[in-house]
């Protein structure tokens, strides 16, 4: 009976179902402790008048789901909020596209501009959003003033240069090219790994059919590359919703509520304010929606055939 059982043990720790629970064990507590705990830990909050210092904490159910709806500063952030995800997102999908379709091609600068594009990847947004907010800088006098005004003013093109991160009609516009930079690398290395996989017969039957280079592109390329489209608009549309460090110091919210997005309105009220609870609920409320867009994107996607 014992040597039954000593055999039945050693056939369970050799096969391959156990290799698997071993090696998938790692990555299932670092997801338990640093994502599924944090937001238990938050839904536990966000029925609370927690004020992120104190022990004490008294359940108010649903109160601060009550209070943020009623709060007119969180409807000003949710426009702001989806004008910026749209744009970075459908932005970076495109300009990834021609940036994969460039290191795609064999040239003896590749590696070079590989290297290049990717290096933005390995940077925190704090650091983009120290860099960009230099490189932003208005004009203050002639010898001070941002990169870029300087730039234009070398070229000739003064009468361009202006506050670009405390202009209105500018601001969104100039954090959603500091995101494309700093992102585009990520998102372009997706698409270049579904290129590579694209067999070489597809274009040489194009080429023999008379297909030019940007036909190719397009009916080749561009449709066999649904699976990493499907996963760049998504991962997008996340990271573009939980935006705060690099618009926090780029801008700060401003001027005004312009770049206010509603990250950093649960920040300022949980932080500054001492509202743990009612950032937290609006935290639930905002991975709700983009989970709820997320699986309606992937839907639409994927009934389309991602061609879009």
């Amino acid at each position: 009976m014992a040597k039954h059982k000593k055999g039945g043990f050693a056939a369970i720790v050799t096969s391959d179902k156990f290799a698997q629970a071993v090696f998938l064990f790692p990555a299932y507590l670092i997801f338990t402790v640093l994502f599924f705990i944090p937001v238990l830990t938050s839904v536990y909050y966000s029925f609370t008048d927690w004020n992120g210092i104190t022990t004490q904490t008294n359940w108010v159910w649903f109160k601060n789901y009550a209070d943020m709806f009623r709060n007119p500063d969180i409807f000003s952030t949710i426009p702001v909020t989806i004008y910026y995800a749209v744009l970075n997102s459908v932005t970076l999908i495109f300009v990834a596209f021609f940036v994969a379709l460039t290191l795609n091609r064999k040239s003896r600068i590749t590696t070079v501009l590989r290297i290049s594009f990717f290096m933005p990847m390995l940077v925190s947004g704090i650091i983009v959003g120290f860099l960009f907010k230099e490189f932003y800088s208005p004009v203050i006098s002639d010898g001070n003033m941002g990169t870029l005004n300087r730039l234009l003013t070398s070229l000739g093109l003064g009468g361009l240069t202006q506050n670009w991160l405390g202009n209105k009609s500018t601001v969104i516009m100039m954090i959603v090219i500091t995101g494309v930079w700093n992102q585009v690398g990520q998102t372009a290395l997706i698409y270049l790994a579904n290129m590579q996989s694209i067999p070489k017969e597809l274009y040489e039957a194009a080429i023999i059919d008379g297909a030019g280079y940007w036909r190719q592109t397009y009916h080749i390329t561009w449709k066999l590359i649904s699976p990493s489209l499907r996963i760049n608009l998504i991962l997008l549309i996340i990271n573009s919703l939980k935006t705060y460090d690099m618009i926090a110091l780029l801008t700060g919210g401003g001027p005004g509520t312009a770049s206010k997005v509603i990250n950093l309105w649960i920040v300022e009220r949980s932080i500054g304010g001492y509202e743990v609870g009612l950032g937290c609920a609006m935290s639930m409320v905002v991975t709700i929606f983009a989970f709820a867009l997320v699986t309606v994107t992937q839907k639409l996607l994927t009934k389309r055939g991602a061609d879009i």
